[in-house]
C-alpha cells in the first residue's frame, strides 16, 4: 500500500508543479524542509528541503513575476520547468518511501508536463482576453489562483495522496472540455466558408 500512496503522491507533486508553477515548487520545498508530510532525510533527494534549493525556488518565483510582463512565448519554458520540477518532486516522493526514484521521476515529470501545458494554455487565453478588454488584473488574478490550486494539490499529495488522482481526473475533464470547445469553434468557422 505504501507504493500506491507514493505513486499517488508523485503524480500529485507533478500536477502541483504544472498547475501552480514556482509558487507550488516553493511550497513543496518548504514542506520538505520541515519534513511536513514528506521526509527526504537520508535519500538522494534530501536537497529539496535544503536552504540553497529553496532559495533557487524563491528566485524562480521572482523570475516568473518579472517575466510575466515580457512579450515572448512562455509555453516551452513553462512546460519544461514543470516537467523537470514535477520529476524531481515525484522522484522524491518515491525515494521517501524507499522505492525506486526513477518511476517517481517519470510519473511526476509526465504529470507536470501535461498539467503545465494545460495551465499555460488557460493562463495565456486569459491574458489575451484581458488584453482585449483592457483588464490587466484578470490574468494576474488567474495566475495567483493557479498558484494556490497548485498548493492545494501539493497538500493533497502530502497528506491524502489518492486525492491527487481526483486532481488528475479534473484536469482531464478540463482538457477535454477545452478541446471540445475548440472543435466547436473550428466547426463554426468552417460553416461560415
Amino acid at each position: 500500500m505504501d507504493l500506491f500512496l507514493a505513486i499517488c503522491a508523485a503524480i500529485g507533486f507533478g500536477l502541483a508543479a504544472g498547475i501552480g508553477g514556482p509558487l507550488a515548487w516553493l511550497f513543496i520545498g518548504v514542506m520538505a524542509s520541515f519534513q511536513a508530510g514528506i521526509d527526504l532525510r537520508g535519500t538522494d533527494f534530501e536537497f529539496i528541503g535544503e536552504p540553497w534549493f529553496i532559495a533557487v525556488l524563491f528566485a524562480a518565483n521572482v523570475a516568473q513575476f518579472l517575466l510575466r510582463t515580457k512579450d515572448f512565448d512562455r509555453r516551452i519554458p513553462y512546460a519544461a520547468s514543470a516537467f523537470v520540477f514535477g520529476g524531481i518532486f515525484g522522484a522524491g516522493a518515491l525515494a521517501a518511501e524507499g522505492e525506486t526514484a526513477a518511476l517517481g521521476f517519470v510519473l511526476g515529470a509526465l504529470a507536470g508536463l501535461a498539467s503545465g501545458l494545460l495551465a499555460h494554455d488557460v493562463l495565456e487565453g486569459a491574458s489575451r482576453r484581458a488584453e482585449s478588454s483592457d483588464d490587466s488584473s484578470a490574468a494576474a488574478t488567474l495566475q495567483l489562483i493557479f498558484g494556490f490550486a497548485g498548493i492545494v494539490t501539493a497538500l493533497a499529495a502530502l497528506y491524502a495522496p489518492p486525492l491527487a488522482l481526483l486532481a488528475a481526473v479534473a484536469l482531464a475533464v478540463l482538457a477535454g472540455g477545452r478541446r471540445r470547445r475548440a472543435g466547436e469553434k473550428y466547426e463554426g468557422l468552417r460553416v461560415l466558408r
